[in-house]
């Protein structure tokens, strides 16, 4: 297995300006790794998402399983480097899994799907919050309910991506309309900050790693698309094809823009 996940310190980012050049590298260096020593992680996703998730993670050599049964998942939990807890389609048996997992101490990234139309999903992800998660990442609307613990490292996503930890801030700018026409896609952004938080000690820039890495996929894939379907599969590709230097290179903040 991959170094585990830790909450190190690293460089602020100061809030609305553009990515300074060891970031990049920093960044760069992060996919980069990421590709060369994938990490192992165990994703609780819904039946809808799990083939994407699944052909991402494989384009990119990541080990995923996908068990949701807590007598599968806990053991599967703890021999990967990290886990995504994503609440879509939240059932008992999802949530039993979660349980065992985030009970035994599992690293993990959240991702609040909906938490803002469902009360009792929103308590469950409040219990979650308990357990500290290194990263959470969520829609405006799901951000928006949550209380999310001190030095969380929070992905919200919208027209322009915002992560944030505390004084630390970053607004991203690229992607492309298509994104938002394909299922799972935001899935799949989870499944990469995931990842890329295996391989980077610093979760706030696993997280701008995660999200410029697909939404830089993104703007590649729409060169060629025909509509969502071809665009679906041109995604997969772009994850895989694109290095660390060519992320990096391309991420925008919103301001240089």
């Amino acid at each position: 297995m991959t170094k585990p996940l830790a909450q190190t310190p690293a460089m602020a980012i100061a809030p609305d300006r553009p990515l300074l050049a060891p970031e990049r590298r920093a960044i760069a260096a992060a996919i980069d790794a990421l590709k060369t020593r994938p990490p192992r992680v165990h994703a609780i996703v819904s039946s809808v998402a799990q083939p994407f998730l699944a052909n991402i993670g494989a384009g990119l050599g990541i080990d995923v399983s996908m068990t949701v049964d807590a007598l599968d998942a806990k053991p599967m939990a703890l021999q990967s480097d990290a886990v995504l807890v994503n609440l879509g389609m939240l059932d008992d048996v999802r949530r039993g899994g979660i349980e065992s997992i985030v009970d035994a101490g599992c690293p993990y990234v959240l991702d609040p799907v909906k938490v803002d139309r469902a009360p009792e999903r929103l308590a469950f992800a409040q219990r979650l919050m308990g357990q500290k998660p290194l990263i959470v990442k969520g829609n405006t609307a799901e951000m928006a309910v949550l209380s999310v613990p001190e030095n969380t490292v929070c992905v919200t996503t919208g027209k322009r991506d915002q992560v944030a930890m505390g004084g630390r801030r970053i607004a991203l700018a690229n992607g492309d309309p298509m994104m938002d026409r394909v299922i799972a896609t935001g899935c799949a952004v989870g499944l990469l900050v995931t990842a890329l938080a295996c391989v980077e000690a610093d979760p706030f820039l696993a997280a701008v790693a995660g999200v410029g890495l697909f939404n830089v996929a993104g703007e590649e894939a729409a060169k060629d698309a025909n509509g969502p379907g071809s665009f679906a599969v041109a995604l997969i590709d772009a994850v895989s094809g694109l290095d660390g230097a060519q992320v990096a290179e391309r991420i925008k903040s919103a301001d240089a823009a």
